[in-house]
């Protein structure tokens, strides 16, 4: 990418993403993020730069131990999301949940569905 404005924008996106998610986890926010939709923007180029930086911002937010931010899987999609929906590619988080081993254990995961089903790195 060597256009600057888009470079910009995709810093712009991915960072806002990742201080955006206090915002985003709470009851009925959270859920506009797990229904399917359309593109909530025009398609404006390619995410993947933004969707680099919004991890990135992640994974520095999270090593603050700031009880807001923490890099696991829920709030990685949550920026993915994010990142793409701002880009006009629609999507939505995904969450499982299994049993495993002994009773009343259980694992969870969370990840973005694209409508497109174009993965992302």
């Amino acid at each position: 990418m060597t256009d600057p404005r888009a470079q910009l924008r995709a810093l712009a996106v991915g960072v806002g993403a990742a201080l955006s998610l206090p915002h985003w986890l709470g009851g009925s926010r959270l859920a506009e993020l797990l229904r399917d939709i359309g593109p909530v923007a025009p398609h404006y180029g390619d995410p993947a730069e933004a969707l680099a930086n919004g991890q990135r911002a992640l994974r520095v937010l999270a090593r603050a131990h700031l009880p807001w931010w923490r890099n696991t899987c829920l709030y990685r999609a949550l920026v993915e999301c994010l990142v793409l929906r701002s880009y006009g590619v629609p999507c939505r988080v995904e969450l499982g949940v299994r049993r495993i081993g002994e009773p009343g254990t259980i694992t969870a995961h969370a990840w973005v569905v694209r409508a497109d089903a174009t993965a992302l790195g």
